[in-house]
């Protein structure tokens, strides 16, 4: 037998499965699947999706943002055919447990892409003015996480993308900048980093610096210096141990022409 859908798509797969186990948490009991349920007792897709494990980083985007076509120009192109549904379901409410246990259902087609049309929408969105001030509550309340340099002394870090463009094959993944260091690191979660750096952009963690100057870090002050024994080792080592790992131009033989013409 070919393999199911998820079995096909991990990311999607891990996207329904977190569904499943988060949907229980986002009302104080299971949501009827039933159409005559109030919609008052579902949270809006928008929440749901933030609530998600390893959704920590994401901001709820307002809803006037993605009503706006002026902020989604571009986005119908990439993509695709569900672009109007995924639409629709960003707009409305999470789905039901009934509709995340079935695989065969197209709820899950429509729910890989509204998770790529709501990431690339979010992008834009933390560089406007209000996204950027919810994400700076976020960094107020390290749910970035910390640099893992020792020497960074747990400085907040913030999340980025090395391309803006989606991946569709996870190799854009989220990284984390250290504005302390001004180094990349890896963003490791359990169960691996699905998350696409184009969800964040590589503008994002510079433009928030630029904007908040007052949360910018002083460079670090220490420096972790090599010992051999207790003694530091000398600089003039250091020097001849770079040199020896250069690679030397030939020299040139004593009356050895230059080049064929001189012979």
């Amino acid at each position: 037998f070919p393999p199911g859908p998820d079995a096909r798509h991990p990311q999607r797969a891990e996207v329904s499965r977190q569904a499943s186990s988060c949907l229980m948490q986002a009302a104080e009991g299971a949501l009827s699947s039933s159409e005559e349920g109030s919609s008052l007792d579902e949270p809006t897709w928008v929440s749901w999706f933030c609530m998600l494990r390893n959704h920590e980083f994401f901001c709820e985007v307002d809803p006037s943002f993605v009503q706006d076509r002026f902020n989604l120009y571009g986005l119908k192109e990439l993509v695709g055919p569900l672009y109007g549904e995924a639409m629709t379901m960003i707009l409305g409410y999470a789905p039901t447990e009934k509709q995340l246990a079935d695989p065969t259902q197209r709820v899950h087609k429509v729910l890989d892409t509204a998770r790529i049309l709501y990431g690339l929408i979010h992008a834009r969105y933390i560089l406007t003015a209000q996204g950027l001030s919810d994400m700076k509550a976020k960094y107020k309340a390290h749910e970035f996480g910390a640099c893992p340099r020792t020497l960074c002394d747990k400085q907040v870090v913030l999340p980025v993308g090395l391309s803006d463009t989606h991946s569709t094959s996870n190799e854009n993944p989220l990284k984390l900048f250290c504005p302390r260091c001004q180094e990349l690191y890896d963003h490791n979660v359990p169960g691996g980093n699905y998350i696409d750096g184009a969800f964040f952009g590589s503008t994002y963690p510079h433009l928030f610096l630029q904007t908040f100057r007052e949360v910018r870090p002083p460079p670090p002050t220490q420096r972790y210096v090599p010992r051999v024994f207790g003694f530091k080792i000398a600089k003039v080592e250091e020097q001849a141990l770079q040199n020896t790992a250069r690679e030397e131009w030939p020299k040139r033989l004593k009356n050895e022409p230059v080049s064929d013409w001189d012979s």
